[in-house]
């Protein structure tokens, strides 16, 4: 475990620095007396309940792992491994670039757990699948009932599309890998070119064969999790309670600094919050720092005229060391006991194998 946190800490350290320059700059676009002001009279009772919404969050956004883990053929995953291994892919997005940690972290954390490769892969392919389905569900619902996300300035409608195509490329590019045996075996010819090259000397072969295995078991639990449609409509309708409940949070903070936003624009800010997260995809920041203080701030300042540069800086830094930061240290816990948990086990397996050698004996 030590030596995982070490390998860890220059990605912190890299967020860390990314964060306090990002809050400086934000910051030094707005009044900061006024920002201090505002986050000194904030309401407690209605940041609470930004809280709970982030557990409901919490809660319903790593179901759909644990019904692509239960299996009539295969050993089930157990509620808590799954819950664990889907927390902690907060954490492990949070400080990668284009959030790109959570997922192979999370086959590693099933292989710890005894699941093959191929199995996890399948799964994780799958739960990444049903996510982005649901963003992309959301963002359409968003552009079709609301007009107003359209209205900004020329460039926050070019980040709304590119950030809507690239999530439908992101989509259909992950389906494709599920999918598609052409590209397996593009895929395996790319990688057996890679393996045949002289700057490896023949170290790798033996690697050949056991990549094309995993891709065809990889894609072969993707299908079969596919062909399970009603399972599969389950876990989109889970996910999208669970963005949902995480989307919402900033009507909750705007009623916490004292805007009175009506319940029935509860929607709107929802749709609002689902593009300034879908719009920063592409952002090569670890948790697309910058861009989507940048998108959240322009958004909803164009979008509520009620709101002035202090109070929409303000509900920015609320929202993310909710959303974010908050979040990365929960999920960080969670890898901590998660690394106990599975320590604890395999100290116990050995003293069960070794006191059967010795009645063996």
């Amino acid at each position: 475990m030590n030596h995982n946190i070490k390998k860890i800490l220059p990605k912190l350290l890299i967020f860390l620095v990314l964060t306090i320059v990002v809050i400086i700059v934000i910051c030094s676009l707005s009044d900061i007396q006024e920002i201090a002001k505002v986050l000194k009279n904030i309401n407690v009772p209605w940041l609470c309940f930004g809280f709970l919404f982030l557990f409901l969050y919490m809660i319903f956004y790593p179901l759909p792992l644990y019904f692509l883990g239960k299996s009539k053929t295969e050993k089930s995953i157990s509620y808590i491994d799954s819950a664990m291994i889907g927390s902690m892919e907060y954490f492990f997005n949070g400080i990668t670039p284009f959030a790109s940690g959570g997922q192979p972290f999370q086959i590693y954390a099933y292989r710890k757990i005894g699941v093959d490769l191929q199995r996890s892969s399948g799964i994780i392919l799958m739960n990444f699948v049903i996510t982005q389905t649901s963003l992309v569900i959301l963002c359409l619902s968003s552009l079709f009932f609301y007009e107003e996300l359209t209205k900004g300035t020329v460039y926050l409608q070019v980040m709304i599309g590119v950030g809507l195509g690239i999530n439908c490329l992101i989509l259909a590019l992950f389906c494709s890998v599920g999918l598609s045996k052409t590209l397996r075996n593009w895929l395996i010819r790319f990688v057996s070119w890679i393996i045949h090259r002289k700057i490896f000397k023949d170290k790798l072969l033996s690697f050949e064969s056991s990549f094309a295995e995993y891709c065809k078991g990889a894609q072969d639990t993707f299908h079969a999790l596919l062909a399970q449609k009603i399972k599969f409509i389950f876990c989109i309708c889970l996910k999208l309670i669970g963005l949902l409940c995480y989307y919402m949070i900033p009507f909750f903070i705007l009623h916490a600094l004292g805007i009175e936003v009506e319940f029935n624009q509860l929607p709107l800010i929802t749709a609002m919050t689902t593009f300034s997260v879908a719009m920063t995809c592409f952002i090569p920041t670890p948790g697309a720092t910058g861009g989507i203080e940048f998108a959240f701030r322009t958004l909803f300042v164009s979008v509520l005229p009620i709101l002035s540069a202090s109070l929409a800086t303000s509900g920015l830094l609320i929202w993310r060391f909710i959303t974010y930061y908050f979040l990365m240290l929960i999920s960080f816990i969670v890898y901590l006991i998660f690394e106990r948990v599975v320590a604890y086990r395999l100290k116990k397996q050995s003293q069960t194998i070794e006191k059967g050698i010795d009645k063996s004996i």
